[in-house]
């Protein structure tokens, strides 16, 4: 039945709403792949789809605040959004809404946990729900429109004030919010857990485990035991000024080869050029003739085809080590021979030998690009 918008007695409180981009705000283009940069009126998109939503949500101001992939937000775009969400909350509503990318939900939602803007949630009694998606819009099986509902019905819940993420049906305080790791048994969307439920530290264990079995495999295989020290790992999956402190650690040492830590749909920030890893990478291959290579921060597969960003990656040269582990790829690079650099590198990494990944994910098509790049 639907349930009547505002009585004399009883209106339904307003929720705020702030657009800031990511994977439920892209496009898809006709070459397959996602970019940033739209603005989506989200919300009168749900309110066509999901029957009587006008009817149960009172819907306020909806303001843009960013349009970019998460990938690519810098702090003065987490000021932004922080500025747009204290201004939706003077406006005293129940809650507000921020719709963001799954690559920086949790980094953003820990971003806005902060003194400020608690103290204003817990005055006016309001929650900050975070969501996002892992599919754009434009597909029909997008959880997008799930995750936006869920959103709303969790403003109106009795959870106490408080910035929340919501996804999945899982509504997970800031303070708590991380990416589980990937099922490979059933290989699984990405999506978000409390680090202190039972099932995070379960996955977490079985990943080690699986971890663990596999490199002894490899340090079997390869007899002998890790000990190169000209393989360095790069996390490129936070929010970073610039990469001055890692150039400066290339410029003293010998480094034969990079392990990228990327975002768990196999992206990085690739658009400010102080900050863009694709200028990191096709910089250093050229002038240092170093090979990088790239896992992802939960165990997702590595794709370089998904989004504007993964196809720079590409392009500049980043090998994906698709479903390999990122600590498995790290033990493989230094069991590999010390003189193996370049193409024959790329061969070895992307060779099985004790089921530590699996050649059918292989793209041979780009890897023949690459190696093209290397050689």
């Amino acid at each position: 039945m639907p349930v009547e918008k505002e009585t004399l007695n009883n209106p339904i409180p307003t929720i705020e709403v702030v657009y800031a981009g990511g994977t439920i705000s892209s496009f898809a283009t006709t070459e397959g792949y996602r970019e940033g940069g739209h603005v989506v009126d989200l919300v009168g998109e749900i309110s066509q789809r999901v029957p009587y939503f006008e009817e149960r949500f009172s819907i306020g101001h909806k303001e843009v605040a960013f349009t970019g992939l998460s990938e690519n937000v810098e702090p003065k775009d987490w000021d932004v959004i922080e500025e747009k969400v204290i201004e939706a909350l003077e406006r005293d509503p129940r809650g507000v809404i921020v719709t963001f990318g799954t690559d920086g939900m949790e980094q953003l939602a820990r971003r806005l946990d902060n003194e400020k803007v608690r103290e204003i949630l817990t005055r006016k009694k309001a929650k900050l729900i975070l969501l996002g998606a892992n599919d754009d819009i434009s597909l029909p099986e997008t959880d997008a429109w799930d995750n936006l509902e869920f959103g709303f019905e969790s403003i109106e819940s009795d959870v106490l004030a408080g910035v929340y993420v919501a996804f999945h049906r899982k509504l997970i305080p800031a303070e708590k919010v991380v990416k589980k790791p990937f099922d490979y048994e059933n290989d699984v969307a990405m999506t978000y857990i409390a680090n202190d439920h039972p099932e995070y530290t379960l996955a977490l264990q079985k990943q080690k485990e699986r971890d663990d079995r596999i490199i002894a495999e490899m340090e079997a295989a390869f007899d002998k035991e890790q000990g190169t020290e000209d393989i360095l790992e790069y996390a490129v999956n936070i929010v970073r000024t610039n990469h001055d402190e890692f150039l400066e650690y290339i410029a003293s040492h010998d480094v034969r080869a990079v392990l990228l830590t990327l975002y768990h749909s196999g992206t990085a920030n690739t658009e400010n050029p102080s900050m863009s890893v694709s200028e990191l990478v096709n910089r250093l291959r050229h002038e240092k003739g170093i090979t990088f290579f790239a896992a992802t921060e939960n165990g997702e597969p590595v794709s370089l085809h998904a989004y504007e960003t993964s196809i720079k990656l590409r392009e500049a040269g980043v090998v994906p080590l698709y479903d390999m582990p990122r600590t498995v790829a790290l033990a493989k690079l230094k069991l590999i021979d010390g003189q193996v650099e370049g193409s024959q590198l790329i061969h070895e990494m992307l060779s099985d030998k004790v089921g530590e990944i699996d050649e059918s994910r292989v793209i041979k098509a780009d890897i023949d690009n690459l190696v093209g790049l290397y050689t």
